[in-house]
């Protein structure tokens, strides 16, 4: 009687464990997305890009930067272009001709997607 009983509990016990299991593992139905909630009062507005300019900060810039008739003082002015990187786009500029697209700045040697991503709103090709 005691060895039925047993039986019987060790059955009930795994029965219920791996419900709760497949309960709790086919829950999220294959989902990988989690959803977080933050309240109100801790939610904040993005940052704008926080490099420092030689001239004012993005925010305080009316107009953008022309890289077709930009100076090297103009270039310096954009985050993460000192006088290098300004020296290597008059240098482009000089040898291939007015910028068709903002996208030919990959062109100029050290210029990569990151950076080019940073300055796309403080540049133009005219206008």
């Amino acid at each position: 009687m005691k060895k039925q009983r047993f039986s019987l509990l060790l059955l009930l016990t795994l029965a219920f464990v791996f419900f709760t299991l497949g309960f709790f593992l086919g829950r999220n139905g294959g989902r990988r997305e989690v959803i977080l909630s933050v309240p109100v009062s801790m939610q904040t507005e993005p940052t704008e890009h926080s490099a420092p300019l030689s001239q004012g900060s993005t925010t305080e810039r009316t107009k953008r930067v022309n890289l077709n008739t930009a100076t090297e003082e103009e270039l310096i002015t954009l985050p993460g272009i000192g006088e290098v990187y300004a020296r290597r786009i008059l240098d482009y500029r000089a040898k291939n001709g007015s910028f068709s697209s903002v996208d030919q700045l990959l062109n100029v040697p050290g210029i990569g997607q990151k950076r080019l991503e940073d300055i796309l709103d403080l540049i133009t090709i005219g206008g």
